[in-house]
């Protein structure tokens, strides 16, 4: 393949790209904004300031690298090369910062019983805040200290030991932190699960749960952030040793879509699940201010036996659809 081919491929891959970042991030954005439910719920809030994140991407790294393809000249402002520069990096730290965030939120709903009301309204807008400026406050300083004395007046040239560090920074550690904060979890909700049931297989509690579902979505989308990141982060590590080998450019540049498919991706991920699609279509409620953990009685289970023996009800009326309602007299209640 020639220059002007790589070129031309390059601009029609940006501009199908763009599109899909900002149609998919946009549908989402006007969903959320449009759904009451969806707008109380603080694992949609955070999804809502991801798709804004996500929607920078497509607004504008994509369209500007296109335009310098398209121009084939540096006509723009040192100041715009260098955001554009720093942008890449932070957009990528915004996205593993989010998914720590969406975890810390299923963690804490499954964890604090306090986790709601003005408590969790609060929790949520650091949460935002978190993943939102964090990156900034992260990276902005070692870009400002890390630059190359001998730096061209239009790049972002580290210093390899601060550029090194940057890398780390935006993508290395909080893509760990992402995935032991999605093994947690993981594994919060298995043991929800079996306490959930009881001796019989039967749930502890007889009405309908409203702690928050299996993180199914959250999953795929910790996995599959980490996973799209990853080649690029592994050549901007290779670009150190290796930056001027013929085949590092045409290996970084497939690589670097990996990325904005992950802007791509995601979006659907979040239409692809079963309880998103529930509260749009107003079938179900969100689980937005309370929820009942599993390890505590149904509230009108006030009767003596029941707290102190939970089991005892259980084994008492092993066919639980023909069992007596206790009421707080003692007295069974008819239904």
């Amino acid at each position: 393949m020639d220059f002007n081919s790589n070129i031309t491929a390059q601009i029609v891959f940006n501009c199908l790209f763009a599109i899909g970042i900002i149609v998919g991030n946009l549908v989402m954005i006007g969903i959320i904004l449009s759904n009451k439910e969806l707008r109380q719920n603080s694992k949609y809030v955070i999804v809502l300031f991801l798709a804004l994140a996500d929607l920078f991407v497509g607004t504008f790294p994509l369209p500007m690298w296109t335009h310098l393809l398209v121009t084939q000249e540096l006509d723009v402002s040192c100041l715009t090369m260098t955001a554009l520069y720093g942008s890449s990096l932070i957009t990528v730290a915004n996205s593993c910062f989010a998914v720590i965030a969406l975890n810390v939120d299923f963690i804490l709903q499954c964890t604090v019983s306090s986790y709601q009301g003005m408590c969790k309204k609060l929790v949520t807008c650091m949460l935002v805040a978190f993943f939102i400026l964090g990156p900034i406050i992260v990276l902005v300083p070692i870009m400002i200290v890390g630059q190359s004395p001998s730096a061209y007046t239009c790049a972002l040239y580290m210093i390899p030991k601060f550029g090194r560090a940057l890398v780390a920074m935006s993508y290395w550690v909080p893509s760990a932190i992402a995935i032991i904060t999605t093994v947690v979890s993981i594994a919060l909700h298995q043991k929800r699960r079996r306490l959930a049931f009881g001796q019989y297989g039967q749930r502890a509690v007889s009405q309908p749960s409203t702690n928050p579902a299996a993180p199914v979505d959250i999953i795929l989308v910790s996995f599959l952030t980490v996973a799209l990141f990853f080649p690029s982060k592994v050549m901007a590590l290779i670009s150190y040793a290796c930056f001027n080998c013929s085949w590092y450019l045409i290996l970084s540049t497939v690589m670097s879509y990996l990325s904005y498919a992950k802007s791509v991706i995601v979006p659907f991920l979040w239409f692809l699940n079963k309880d998103f699609r529930s509260i749009v279509k107003g079938r179900v409620r969100s689980n937005t201010n309370n929820q009942q953990t599993f390890n505590q009685p149904p509230h009108y289970y006030t009767h003596q036996q029941y707290v102190e023996n939970p089991g005892a009800l259980s084994a008492a009326y092993p066919n639980n659809s023909f069992s007596p309602v206790v009421t707080g007299n003692g007295e069974p209640m008819k239904q």
